[in-house]
């Protein structure tokens, strides 16, 4: 599996760890265009945050990194780079590869 798989899966296992939590109506579905913000999302801000520390643990698990999503860069652009799980993937990859890097 590639490193780019694996940060897809770590950010739809946390989509999963989250949805067992949420009522049928607000679950998300494990695609690249769901919704996290703006039109057609399903998540509050308190789901938003879940998923979050969700993602923190499976990253962790997955890479053996800690990383805080919860501020600096993810929240740095605003929530257009995080409109959707693609952007979150995306954030995660650019955070790990900053990382390697440094």
């Amino acid at each position: 599996m590639t490193r780019g798989e694996l940060i897809e899966r770590a950010v739809f296992d946390a989509v999963e760890d989250l949805n067992a939590q949420l009522p049928a109506a607000q679950r998300l579905s494990r695609t690249r265009a769901t919704p996290l913000v703006g039109p057609g999302a399903t998540l509050d801000s308190l789901g938003l945050i879940n998923l979050i520390a969700a993602l923190q643990r499976r990253v962790e698990d997955a890479f053996g990194v800690r990383l805080t999503l919860a501020e600096g860069e993810l929240l740095a652009g605003g929530t257009g780079e995080v409109s959707s799980l693609g952007g979150l993937i995306a954030v995660v990859e650019g955070m790990l590869d900053r990382r390697e890097h440094a």
